[in-house]
């Protein structure tokens, strides 16, 4: 599993896929909370067959550094412009989920020239401005707990659509509870979402921008995205049905078409 060690000693683990084509830009993918690199597997894989792909683990979670906190979104947009970086990639089209998406907003924001291509994934512009999720979702993610297993078992039904298969919430449910968050880490990021504010400067973002949603997030509402589609200039929302929040695991083709046809 490589790791890059980035400026200020933070280490950074990553999967590689796929290799650079002529005219194919790398993606660059951003998770959320608490998702590691390894997550994006069911849209990596199959997308590592048309054009070089990177995810990631963010600061505080999974094999990178857990660094004392508080964290922000931009900050953490900074670490993913360090990979960058260290992968010798000048410019990258980039699809953020949930925090990842916040982190995603502030990397094109900060540094647009690094951006082609903007994918935003169920996520929104501050909690100022996004739809409120259901009190129980809300609930689980601020459960006090250091069992990383009972934190999960929570979390893990609001991770997508209600009508979702029950042997594949249980196959999730049990990847997840073996990744184990430190909880610093996973404090220092709830602490990032809840500080993030993007809502008056989407105008300014320049990279072409596709919105993607569920029908049936529960974690960020899909009307959050209404506010990235209308201040984010000329970008266009898609939203997925039969899907919550983590669309790309539950509909995996029908996000591959979408990412394909968007990035040509």
């Amino acid at each position: 599993m490589p790791t890059a060690r980035l400026p200020g000693g933070l280490a950074l683990h990553y999967l590689d896929r796929g290799e650079d084509r002529a005219g194919g830009t790398p993606v660059l993918l951003i998770a959320g909370i608490p998702a590691i690199a390894e997550d994006w597997d069911s849209l990596a894989v199959p997308l590592s067959a048309l054009r070089r792909v990177i995810a990631y683990d963010n600061r505080g979670s999974g094999a990178s550094s857990v660094v004392a906190g508080p964290y922000s979104t931009g900050e953490m947009a900074g670490d993913g412009v360090a990979l960058l970086e260290h992968l010798g990639i000048e410019r990258a089209d980039v699809f953020g989920m949930s925090m990842g998406g916040m982190i995603a907003q502030e990397l094109a924001l900060g540094w647009p020239e690094r951006v082609r291509r903007l994918i935003l994934g169920c996520t929104h512009a501050g909690i100022e401005h996004a739809t409120r999720p259901p009190r129980e979702a809300s609930l689980a993610f601020a459960m006090q707990t250091d069992d990383w297993a009972e934190r999960i078992g929570a979390l893990a039904p609001f991770a997508f659509a209600r009508g979702v298969d029950r042997e594949m919430l249980a196959r999730f449910t049990a990847k997840k509870s073996g990744d184990v968050q430190d909880p610093g880490g996973y404090r220092a990021q709830i602490e990032a979402v809840l500080a993030h504010d993007s809502a008056s400067r989407l105008a300014q973002i320049r990279a072409p921008t596709l919105v993607i949603t569920g029908d049936d997030d529960r974690v960020i509402p899909g009307e959050s995205s209404e506010l990235l589609r209308e201040r984010i200039p000329d970008a266009r929302l898609v939203t997925i049905p039969e899907a919550g929040h983590l669309f790309f695991i539950e509909q995996p083709e029908q996000t591959l078409l979408l990412i394909e046809r968007f990035l040509a």
